[in-house]
């Protein structure tokens, strides 16, 4: 859940800026991961990075993020994804970089 001060509706910063992995079971729970972005090969797999959604060739944000920066998988979205906090260190840090104003 956002934190008040920032809101993620119209953002996307964290989809467009560093990049997302998801698991095998990730994958379980969202087959479309398996079908729409790219399967790492054996030996660069982790526990927590067997597909990558982005960067992608041809992608300028995550294989899921819609036009109006929402995200497409949302209820099965990835681990990592889940983990990820509004108003965290790490979100301010990709609003900034993707010129993302912080909302009132």
């Amino acid at each position: 859940m956002c934190l008040p001060e920032y809101d993620c509706m119209n953002c996307g910063a964290c989809c467009r800026c560093f990049p997302i992995f998801a698991s095998h079971t990730d994958a379980i729970r969202e087959p479309r991961i398996q079908r729409e972005t790219r399967q790492l090969e054996l030996h660069l797999q982790s526990p927590d990075k067997a597909y990558q959604l982005y960067p992608l060739p041809f992608h300028s944000s995550c294989a899921f993020l819609k036009e109006d920066q929402l995200c497409q998988i949302y209820e099965t979205r990835p681990e990592v994804c889940r983990r990820f906090t509004a108003g965290s260190e790490q979100c301010i840090e990709a609003r900034a970089r993707m010129g993302v104003g912080k909302a009132s």
